[in-house]
């Protein structure tokens, strides 16, 4: 899986038995007139190009193949009911040291936990763990340190069977422009 922004592995549910695991993924790109800075200096001015392939992972589930189009369904009809949302992105240092990129506001991804809270009931109702939902995700960048705004436009829902495998796209739920 690409690097990018991640949940706290700690809290991601372990497969067991005919369970899959879920990712639900936020794809961000730049605004439009981004301008990325280092040290306080523009850097570039760029366009949705430069940041369309770092995820921002939102919310992690255990769930049966069988429950898959329920919640294909009730998300499609949350999230496809959502404008598109911009949100801010800045440096932070770490407890180790390291150079961090942290999400200013999360807002946008609370209103959509929050939201998505029918679906964790549902699947929570079939004996699976709760949804897990990440209200603060980091990025580890492998590139130059800036600040920015970036647009979400899409969420994509992914899946995997065996601990070990390669998540799979399942579905991808457009947010309203």
């Amino acid at each position: 899986m690409q690097t990018g922004f991640v949940l706290n592995s700690a809290k991601q549910p372990r497969i067991g038995g005919e369970r899959e695991q879920y990712l639900l993924m936020a794809y961000p790109r730049f605004a439009a007139t981004a301008q990325v800075t280092h040290l306080g200096r523009p850097l570039l001015q760029t366009t949705e190009t430069a940041f369309h392939t770092l995820p921002i992972e939102i919310a992690v589930f255990e769930a049966t193949q069988q429950m898959e189009d329920t919640i294909i369904r009730w998300m499609h009809r949350i999230i496809s009911n959502r404008a598109a949302f911009t949100i801010q992105v800045n440096q932070q240092i770490d407890a180790t040291g390291k150079l961090m990129l942290r999400i200013a506001d999360t807002t946008p991804f609370q209103q959509l936990a929050s939201q998505l809270g029918v679906v964790s009931q549902y699947i929570s109702s079939y004996h699976c763990p709760d949804m897990y939902f990440s209200m603060r995700p980091y990025l580890r960048p492998s590139q130059p340190s800036f600040d920015a705004e970036l647009t979400i436009t899409e969420l994509v829902l992914m899946r995997k069977r065996y601990e070990a495998a390669d998540y799979r796209q399942v579905n991808v739920f457009g947010l309203k422009p």
